[in-house]
């Protein structure tokens, strides 16, 4: 598909979504304060249009003093405010607002006295006047702040607020509530010496500015409430990344209070720190922050009622549960579920340093309790063996992380899984690749005490020495002392000790055929907790549970094959891959040109909508370069699997050859060669020979990436693809039908088309295998039909689901595991069959007869122009 046609294409479908989007949502956020810094977030995701590229029309309206704001958004008078930790004090007095992000880690609101004032500790304000206002006397970071000191409210005397710091330099009060990004600018430019009393400098590190909304809207306006959220943060991102921009915006558009550029610029550097502090998330909410807020509160008296926190926090990921009545009751009486975990096994979970629940897991598991409403306690252990033997007792009702086996089934019942992770083993450098377990057997190979894979690998593998360590550094540690000969584990936790260079001599020299399925691990005499969890386990969504995973492991295991004859085909390879690169810098420095004539063209177009043109220009080169780049990859996967195939196909041949040789040596010594033997035996040598070159010619003309259209036979080319799959074919036992037309001719692109029939068979052989198939068929015919040739390709797996069926062609569908499918074979095969090539492709599930036997399977008809 050429440039100008995809240009058209998202044109057309960017002119759609507008279409889409043109029924704008009005909505109001409502400030806490006067304009300032403090909202600069809003100001830039309104005036930079990220609210209006979501389908918001947001009123930013201004603070005013006598507004109950709170009781407004949960009268559904307003949708979005913002307010103070004070927030969880209408929480509890039932108005339904809920928090979806805190701006402010820690309180910008403290305490200020001058230093000729002699105030200097906290301990000196007894009997002193301090200026504040209602709000901020009430707020818990500033009373936890004095208490901690000894000193008692009813020991100040509180003036009102006249928001005019010179009344502080005026003596007309002695200590002034404050924002630390306001009044000690003014008071530094004033030349005017003071102390500052901040919360989080005594331990008091309160939320603060945090956006809120009702349960009303968020259930009435779900993808609303998380667009708004989305934006406001994408707006704060740019306006904290871009200060100097975003104070003119404020002095052009929101300057009501008559700020100077030096004052919102303070502003802004002080807000910025108070953001980061303690974290890298933007916005980030704690639950257990916010609950020993809420504890803070209850301990001075100030909370009538009961905060639950899990309803407070707002969880974007949050996904319906469909709870019985009688498990909504089991969950209302348990109140606490104990959880035991493995204690050393990143990056699936590990408790740090200050003995929190960390890695993937604790991932899940957040996202459990905010599901289920319902608290999850991890009981600290100090090894695997340990947490085992406590849900054995029942002082554990769960392990997070674990697999069925015969023996756990004796006091565990086991979830649905959430996890499926490779086992593979680690050696030294010097260990030969390990194709099968046979090739170790008799070896000692280290395996974690209690973990589940060792009962079924003893019981596999019986000729295996298998060795119990305490962790995984130690079983690699004796594996690099050379105690053990390898370990056996799950493949991230692995590759992550790999990852810290503290284990260079080690390799992950072979993938075992088991994968562990992990899931949620009950005790066996709750069978509603067991419902219950399964629940939650479903509830993940696809994206979020890709998401945990790109959080915590960044791996990549790819198959080796420890045949010396690779070794002379790699550096073939070598050489080709610098073409190919040398080609595509060619072909990059014609797209660039390509672009620029592109651009010239679409300034007409940028007239009429500029910010459309910059959108599709920025789309249709992000959409170029993933392709090539994802295409190439998907090439490159072929080429190394098929490499393997050759080193295979090439051992018969070079053994007949070895043997030929040999065998005419030892009858020449012996005088027993005849003409005969002599002329049969340079036969088969010839033959063989030429076999090789044909393999290696063929995978040669493959890797080429030739791009010039030229005449091929379709029989030729089909041979070719079944002679580069060969070792594929006979090591999975597959039975190959054909039927071809010898005289169809096709004016394309031979080895694109190869590529296309490697995708195909591949898909067909994962079913089969998946499917166990005993008589594992794959039938491929061609013949002309209306001046076009057709080729189908089908196979007896009983065929593509159907809800599946229509999305096989789609980018990144898959429906194998992460680690076995990226979901980009049949979508490149799409495309270079019907764009490279104007031809069409197709998949249905068909039902035939073969040798007097009914089968079913899935097949692809490609239909290409005929030379």
């Amino acid at each position: 598909m050429n440039y100008l046609h995809k240009f058209i294409i998202i044109l057309l479908l960017f002119t759609q979504s507008l279409t889409a989007t043109s029924e704008v949502k009005k909505i109001t956020l409502q400030l806490s304060w006067f304009d300032q810094f403090q909202f600069a977030g809003y100001y830039i995701a309104k005036e930079k249009g990220f609210y209006k590229e979501l389908g918001l029309d947001v009123e930013i309206k201004p603070f005013k003093f006598g507004i109950d704001i709170p009781k407004e958004v949960s009268n559904n008078t307003i949708d979005f405010a913002i307010g103070r930790e004070a927030l969880i004090l209408d929480r509890a007095k039932h108005k339904n607002i809920v928090a979806l992000y805190a701006l402010f880690q820690a309180s910008p609101l403290v305490l200020l006295t001058t230093k000729e004032s002699k105030i200097n500790s906290i301990s000196d304000f007894k009997n002193k006047r301090i200026m504040t206002t209602i709000a901020n006397a009430s707020e818990v970071s500033l009373k936890a702040m004095l208490n901690s000191k000894n000193v008692d409210l009813e020991d100040l005397n509180f003036l009102k607020h006249t928001h005019n710091i010179n009344d502080l330099i005026e003596k007309n009060t002695d200590i002034m509530s404050a924002y630390t990004s306001k009044s000690p600018f003014i008071l530094q430019n004033k030349g005017i010496s003071y102390n500052m009393f901040a919360p989080k400098e005594y331990g008091f590190d309160m939320y603060s500015d945090l956006l809120f909304t009702s349960e009303h809207l968020i259930s009435n306006e779900p993808k609303m409430v998380k667009a708004f959220k989305r934006a406001s943060l994408k707006g704060w991102e740019y306006a904290y990344s871009n200060i100097e921009e975003s104070v003119d915006l404020i002095l052009s558009k929101y300057n009501t209070q008559n700020l100077s550029k030096e004052e919102l610029t303070f502003e802004g550097k002080e807000l910025k720190k108070l953001s980061f502090y303690n974290t890298n998330n933007l916005g980030n909410i704690d639950k257990n922050k916010l609950k020993r807020i809420a504890d803070l509160y209850n301990v001075m008296g100030l909370l009538d009622n009961q905060v639950d926190i899990n309803e407070f926090i707002y969880n974007e990921n949050i996904n319906n549960i469909n709870l019985t009545e009688k498990e909504k009751k089991y969950l209302k009486e348990k109140k606490n579920i104990i959880m035991c975990i493995d204690p050393n096994a990143m990056p699936f979970e590990k408790f740090d340093e200050n003995g929190k629940h960390i890695g993937m897991t604790a991932d899940y598991y957040d996202i459990f309790r905010n599901n289920l409403k319902t608290d999850i306690t991890v009981l600290k252990t100090k090894t695997w063996s340990e947490s085992l033997e406590n849900v054995k007792t029942r002082k554990c009702d769960i392990l997070s992380l674990a697999r069925e086996t015969a023996s756990r089934k004796n006091y565990l019942n086991f979830s649905v899984p959430y996890l499926n992770v490779p086992i593979v083993i680690a050696t030294k450098l010097n260990v030969p690749f390990i194709n099968n377990m046979e090739d170790i057997k008799n070896k000692r190979v280290g395996i974690v005490k209690g973990y589940s894979y060792a009962e079924l690998l003893k019981n596999k593998y019986p000729n295996l020495i298998m060795v119990e360590v305490e962790n995984i550094q130690d079983g690699l540690m004796r594996v690099n002392e050379d105690e053990l000969y390898g370990y056996i584990g799950m493949l991230p936790s692995i590759s992550l000790q790999f990852q810290k260079g503290l284990l260079a001599n080690l390799k992950i020299a072979g993938k075992l055929d088991e994968s562990s399925h992990l899931g949620v691990a009950v005790r066996n005499d709750d069978q509603i907790l067991l419902n219950v969890l399964n629940k939650a386990v479903k509830s993940v969504n696809i994206k979020k549970q890709q998401e945990i995973l790109n959080n915590w492991v960044s791996i990549k295991y790819e198959k080796g094959t420890d045949y010396r004859l690779v070794w002379q085909i790699l550096g073939f390879v070598f050489i080709i891959i610098l073409l190919f690169l040398y080609r595509h810098y060619i072909l990059k420095k014609a797209n660039n040109n390509l672009e620029y004539l592109v651009k010239e063209k679409t300034k007409e177009i940028s007239e009429i909508n500029r910010s459309l043109e910059d959108r599709i220009v920025l789309e249709v080169e992000k959409s170029r370069k993933i392709e090539e780049k994802l295409f190439q990859s998907e090439k490159l996967a072929s080429m190394g699997e098929m490499i393997g195939n050759i080193a295979h196909q090439w051992r018969q041949p070079l053994s007949v050859i070895s043997t030929g040789v040999t065998g005419m040596k030892l009858q020449k010594e012996y005088g027993a060669l005849s003409d005969d033997m002599f002329n049969s035996t340079c036969d088969a040598i010839g033959n063989n020979a030429q076999y090789l070159s044909k393999t290696i010619d063929d995978f040669r003309d493959f890797i080429k990436g030739e791009k010039n259209k030229k005449i091929f036979t379709l029989t030729n080319d089909i041979n070719s693809f079944l002679l580069l799959v060969d070792g594929t074919i006979k090591s999975n036992d597959i039975s190959i039908v054909l039927e071809l037309d010898d005289d169809i001719k096709i004016n394309g692109y031979a080895n694109e088309l190869i590529q296309c029939f490697i995708n195909i068979f591949n898909n067909a052989k994962d079913s089969l295998n998946e499917k166990n198939v005993d008589d594992k068929l794959i039938f491929i015919s061609s013949y002309l039909e209306n001046d076009k040739a057709v080729i189908k390709i089908k196979d007896n797996a009983g065929g593509i689901p159907e809800n599946v069926l229509p999305r096989i062609f789609e980018p990144y569908f898959t429906t194998k595991q992460q680690s076995q499918g990226t979901g980009l074979g049949l979508y490149m095969t799409y495309n270079l069959i019907v764009d490279g090539m104007n031809g069409t492709i197709e998949s249905n599930n068909v039902g035939y007869k073969y040798e007097k036997t009914e089968y079913t399977g899935a097949q692809f008809t490609i239909t290409l122009p005929i030379s």
